[in-house]
């Protein structure tokens, strides 16, 4: 019988994380939550949880989602776990939404594919699945990793999260190793994943609103500055690990990124500081600097705001992994 855990990563969660936990343990054999270094002010918080059955552990020093989520890996798989799942602090899952992994794991699986990951077909407004094999297997790429079924087996083989990547990228480095090593991403038919979407602007280059039908919707949501140092460093990594086993996605991701950066350069004020956070992370991605951004490139992403209309302040629709 399959042992089903789940992992959930905070940071500085509110009581909405509550609601979030009793819409997964019930699901699961187990949640494992792992508190990326939030400090006192969310023990409570976490003592809660403790009470409601999870296993809680705080990690000492902030060192971003990939050792967060690992940690939860290493739990899981010691608690007896079969399959993990992981989740952001924010992930609320409809009944039997874990059940549709499994049952999608299996389908592909009886079908002869080496099945890696399991997505839901749907997160937010967004479509993961992108193909469908003539046995009906739907195939995801681009995937976000809350919500993400994974065997343990497959854990033990590629390996679990990039620590170093900090956040950002992590869950497409991810897919892309997995996909490497020979197995399937593949999506879960009509499973959905909801998810809070942060503040949404609209899309201006030089003042006026742009938009391409299928790549670059009308409206944009724009990081916490401090995360571009993160994405154009572990964008440069990332092509270079992966530009020969995946040319198409990777081609088109970047040529994506680059136009948002070009976005987000014209929208941000003091844009002479933003410039330096984008070289910075640029400099670091050349010359493979990893793990936590230096701090004084922090101090110059703090200063940093966006100048762009709001569109919308914060509904609910797609994640950016949190502040940290």
């Amino acid at each position: 019988m399959e042992s089903v855990w789940a992992i959930i990563s905070t940071f500085r969660p509110d009581d909405d994380l509550l609601w979030a936990f009793d819409s997964i343990a019930s699901q699961v054999s187990g949640v494992v939550v792992v508190d990326d270094a939030s400090g006192p002010g969310s023990s409570e918080l976490l003592s809660a949880l403790t009470a409601r059955g999870a296993v809680v552990e705080s990690l000492a020093d902030n060192s971003g989602i990939g050792a967060a989520l690992n940690r939860g890996y290493e739990l899981a798989l010691e608690a007896g776990a079969s399959k993990v799942v992981s989740f952001d602090q924010d992930s609320h899952i409809e009944a039997g939404y874990v059940q549709s992994l499994l049952d999608a794991h299996v389908a592909a699986a009886v079908r002869g594919h080496r099945v890696g990951l399991v997505v839901p077909e749907h997160f937010a407004d967004v479509r993961q699945a992108y193909a469908e094999l003539g046995d009906g297997t739907l195939l995801a790429k681009n995937i976000i990793q809350s919500g993400m079924l994974v065997d343990a087996e497959v854990l033990r083989q590629i390996g679990t999260m990039r620590e170093d990547f900090f956040i950002d990228l992590i869950d497409t480095e991810f897919e892309l190793r997995t996909r490497a090593a020979g197995y399937l991403t593949i999506a879960a038919p009509g499973a959905a994943l909801a998810h809070q979407l942060g503040r949404q602007y609209a899309r201006l280059l030089f003042g006026r609103p742009v938009s391409i039908p299928g790549i670059l919707p009308p409206v944009t949501t724009f990081s916490t500055p401090f995360r571009y140092f993160y994405r154009v460093r572990n964008r440069i990594v990332l092509n270079r690990l992966y530009l020969r086993s995946a040319p198409a996605q990777i081609t088109r991701d970047t040529v994506i990124d680059l136009l948002h950066f070009v976005n987000a350069a014209l929208v941000a004020r003091p844009r002479g500081e933003f410039a330096r956070v984008l070289r910075a992370g640029i400099n670091a991605g050349v010359k493979s600097r990893m793990g936590r951004m230096p701090s004084a490139v922090a101090e110059r992403a703090s200063r940093v705001a966006w100048n762009a209309p709001v569109v919308d302040a914060g509904v609910r629709g797609a994640t950016t992994q949190g502040d940290r």
